[in-house]
């Protein structure tokens, strides 16, 4: 767990939220991610990365090759993953098929050959790196020996305006549901997150921020390594339609706090 022990520093900022174009909260992007300074880089972590660059040109060509596309599409239309879009599937079906992933096992902390301020266009790029393996859902877990489950990754998407202090060290999220008409419930992502507090285990987070730049890759976003955060706190509250949903208050770690 050495690995888990480095200080990574703080954030602040007064900028304001923006909004893309399709109305969803984002944040700015500069000025609020670091350079991971302090962390001991190996030979092992270089040659992960130089494998992760890899990995994303593969991706990204296969997602300019317009016939590529067009076949995507049509398993997209046909297959059992019919609600997956075209760059989901080819992460998931090509490029793993392709043996391209790097970092394929779910782990807590932070993932070798990437750093705070790396960006990704996809949420496929995300699971191509280890980063975040779910390719929809917003927490991301894994099973110990003992059943238990943890949290090893959030993606903190503005969809639930999960922001609570702009270019700060502190985020509150979120709960998942499948339905927003019902109340959510402690289990799978939610229940993860608490023993993450209970057990004092750190999260990766992942911020989805706005980015004019990117229009290249087909999107005015993307998304940002921001470290690793502890949960400190979490509630039940009534949500905007009337339902019980779980909020959790995470911080980001300090060098005590593992």
């Amino acid at each position: 767990m050495a690995a888990l022990r480095q200080k990574l520093g703080n954030v602040k900022s007064s900028s304001k939220l923006n909004r893309a174009k399709d109305g969803k909260r984002v944040i700015p992007c500069k000025g609020l991610f670091r350079d991971d300074k302090e962390k001991p880089f190996t030979a092992k972590w270089y040659e992960t990365r130089r494998n992760i660059k890899k990995a994303l040109s593969f991706y990204r060509e296969l997602l300019d090759n317009k016939k590529t596309v067009n076949k995507l599409w049509q398993e997209h239309e046909n297959g059992r993953n019919s609600g997956l879009k075209v760059h989901i599937r080819a992460a998931k079906v090509v490029v793993r098929t392709m043996g391209k992933w790097v970092n394929t096992s779910k782990q807590i902390g932070p993932i070798s050959g990437t750093k705070i301020g790396d960006h990704f266009y996809w949420r496929g790029e995300l699971s191509i790196v280890g980063l975040h393996h779910e390719f929809q859902r917003g927490i991301d877990y894994m099973k110990l020996i003992n059943g238990k489950i943890l949290a090893t990754s959030i993606v903190d998407s503005g969809r639930y305006d999960n922001v609570d202090e702009i270019c700060s060290d502190k985020l509150v999220y979120c709960g998942e549901g499948d339905n927003p008409s019902k109340d959510q419930t402690l289990v799978r992502g939610n229940l993860a997150l608490k023993n993450n507090m209970d057990d004092k285990m750190p999260v990766r987070v992942i911020r989805k921020v706005n980015d004019d730049g990117s229009g290249d890759r087909g999107c005015n976003y993307k998304f940002v390594y921001d470290g690793l955060f502890c949960v400190t706190e979490y509630w039940k509250e009534k949500g905007k339609f009337g339902k019980e949903i779980y909020k959790f208050l995470l911080r980001k770690c300090e060098e005590g706090d593992m």
